[in-house]
């Protein structure tokens, strides 16, 4: 990689169909490369952090109640309207 003042050049080996895809594509949305990159390589990152607390909320149970506890409240519910 080659470092200038405020960023870091990083080269990338990509398969021609790729790059002429990308190229493409970057430029029906009036975009550069660099740019079209730079907002792909942002957007995927985002992804991943959002992925990544929505299943660290999955783990937080504070609050919830367990199956068997769901289970024997409804049980009890459900046996008391029979009577």
């Amino acid at each position: 990689m080659v470092e200038s003042a405020n960023r870091t050049r990083y080269f990338l080996d990509l398969e021609p169909s790729l790059r002429n895809r990308m190229k493409a594509y970057a430029a029906l949305q009036g975009k550069s490369m660099r740019e079209w990159l730079t907002e792909a390589i942002i957007s995927k990152m985002e992804d991943e952090i959002d992925v990544a607390e929505g299943l660290n909320a999955l783990t937080d149970t504070e609050g919830t109640l367990s199956l068997e506890s769901y289970l024997e409240t409804r049980k009890a519910v459900h046996s008391g309207n029979r009577a």
